[in-house]
């Protein structure tokens, strides 16, 4: 009797460390500037806002813009022409995945003359 006292006390315990802890969310984002093609993204942020801020910031033009964001255990992809201007992105459970849906996106929206669509950017959050 004494013995399942301590099991349960010790089981209690961890139960009760485990909701304290935070839990991790793995956020990421992916911002474009359609002006001048520029593009930055993010992943493995502590939140949405963090993930924005970083894709914005990786993008480095006044003009950028969060196109879309990626949750924790997905993966997100960007692909542009050579000047950026078009794109596709995408996200998706795998990384193979998400790079062929943005390939798929971005090529959609070129033609002849503006190229051909190139991945330049994926990552998975944890």
């Amino acid at each position: 009797m004494r013995r399942t006292g301590i099991l349960g006390t010790g089981f209690a315990a961890v139960l009760v460390c485990a909701a304290a802890a935070p839990a991790f969310a793995a956020s990421g984002a992916f911002a474009h500037d359609d002006t001048t093609g520029k593009y930055g993204y993010s992943w493995n942020e502590k939140n949405d806002k963090a993930a924005e801020e970083a894709a914005v910031k990786g993008c480095a033009s006044e003009k950028c813009k969060v196109v879309f964001k990626t949750k924790s255990g997905e993966c997100g992809a960007i692909a542009t022409t050579e000047n950026g201007k078009i794109w596709g992105g995408a996200a998706r459970p795998k990384k193979e995945a998400a790079e062929k849906a943005a390939l798929d996106g971005c090529q959609k929206r070129t033609n002849t003359s503006t190229g051909q669509c190139k991945m330049r950017g994926s990552e998975c959050n944890k």
